[in-house]
């Protein structure tokens, strides 16, 4: 159960399945789980990769099955054949689709090759259960908000979590700005371990006086 909401506490933020023997999670030595990245099924990319390449080797087959039981190749297949015999290398069409096929491949190899759900931030759990888990970013900026706005002097306040770091915005409405602001970081800094993550994101404050 992912949090989808800054209402949500940070129990319900928390997400992830796993097992002992998850190739995914190591250990630091010290009983803490370190889970790496989690890792995107990409079912729609896949669906539609497979339905793509499954539906021209079908009309091929059909094709090659329906010129083999003695039947006229259909107009299509004229067509095709007649283009790919006398085009040639340099021609333009040939190049924008070596150019697209080219693209279309790159793109699958690199889904193929990231983890994606960027949204989600491994979390490092405690214990050998094998559990994995993760925050997603908006309830970390949840929870870096909530913590930003119980300083005192600190009117409003905004957060924005990354995989790296995140950057905090507060709005200080009474106060020294310095003491706000060395006040802020500390509390920032304790939330930002609370967290629990695997990487913890650096922490940018930056501080601006309400408009009157």
């Amino acid at each position: 159960m992912t949090a989808g909401t800054p209402a949500e506490t940070p129990a319900d933020a928390l997400a992830g399945t796993g097992t002992a023997t998850d190739p995914a999670a190591q250990h630091d030595g010290v009983g803490t789980l370190r889970a790496r990245r989690f890792w995107s099924a990409r079912r729609n990319v896949a669906a539609l990769a497979a339905l793509v390449l499954g539906g021209a080797a079908g009309a091929l087959l059909y094709e090659e099955i329906y010129i083999q039981s003695g039947h006229r190749a259909h107009a299509w297949r004229l067509r095709v054949a007649d283009d790919l015999a006398h085009r040639h290398l340099d021609d333009h069409w040939v190049i924008a689709a070596s150019a697209v096929a080219c693209a279309l491949g790159l793109w699958l190899l690199v889904l193929a090759a990231t983890p994606g759900l960027r949204r989600l931030l491994p979390l490092a759990a405690v214990g050998t259960t094998g559990v994995r888990a993760a925050l997603e970013r908006r309830a970390a900026a949840a929870m870096l908000q909530r913590a930003a706005i119980e300083v005192p002097g600190v009117h409003d306040a905004r957060a924005t979590v990354g995989r790296r770091k995140a950057k905090v915005q507060a709005v200080v409405g009474f106060g020294d700005r310095e003491e706000v602001r060395a006040l802020l970081t500390e509390l920032l800094a304790r939330e930002r371990k609370a967290l629990g993550l695997v990487r913890p994101p650096m922490i940018n404050v930056k501080i601006r006086g309400r408009s009157r």
